[in-house]
């Protein structure tokens, strides 16, 4: 047999006698925890009103496309059922202004309708995100000339670094992060208007 076929022959033998690997398992994407997703610091509001409102939460992202989101929020503001009627606008800090212009173009919607609208504004804390940890850094050495004893300052010198070395590393802190959500209705909420750090305003009151 040429030396060739030989070698093709012993390669394919050991082929055959390879175990079966199985292939690798698919790795699971991660789920978000309650605590960090987006709807997480509304819930416990949102139990509160749902049982006497019609509530819808709506989300604003950079992605959010502003027309459908307003289509999709005076269509529930004119949606007629039992309860009254109420939409949680709710967004990030660096997407707070697309929320705003979203929710001022539902208001203006609604006033050309002939509709009343209110809004209530409301502060809230987004979950606590680890901020970086900014160390003392020393640049150069001391001001001066040296003083004392030059055996004694190189004992201090390294004491100091022996202290700094086992001296246990700061912790790290988190940033407390705050955000505006936005309520619109088409009357009154009396419970809103009851809660702490909420302003309205209101097409009554001649805004726009």
């Amino acid at each position: 047999m040429p030396p060739a076929e030989i070698t093709t022959a012993a390669a394919s033998k050991k082929r055959k006698d390879a175990p079966d690997v199985p292939p690798p398992p698919k790795r699971s994407k991660p789920q978000p925890s309650p605590g960090t997703s987006l709807i997480g610091p509304h819930e416990a509001l949102l139990s509160q009103l749902r049982p006497k409102y019609s509530v819808l939460a709506a989300s604003v992202l950079s992605s959010t496309k502003i027309r459908k989101r307003v289509t999709q929020i005076t269509s529930h503001l004119g949606c007629q059922s039992g309860l009254p009627a109420v939409v949680l606008l709710h967004a990030r800090t660096a997407d707070v202004c697309k929320m705003i212009t979203i929710a001022e173009q539902c208001k203006r919607i609604l006033k050309g309708q002939g509709r009343s609208w209110f809004q209530y504004n409301q502060m809230f804390d987004l979950p606590a995100r680890k901020g970086d940890v900014v160390e003392e850094t020393i640049l150069g050495g001391e001001e001066g000339g040296p003083s004392g004893d030059e055996d004694d300052d190189g004992f201090e010198d390294m004491a100091g670094r022996f202290e700094k070395a086992v001296r246990p590393a700061p912790a790290v802190r988190e940033r407390a992060v705050r955000s505006m959500r936005v309520f619109l209705s088409g009357q009154a909420v009396r419970d809103l208007e009851a809660m702490k750090g909420v302003t309205m305003q209101s097409s009554e009151d001649g805004g726009t």
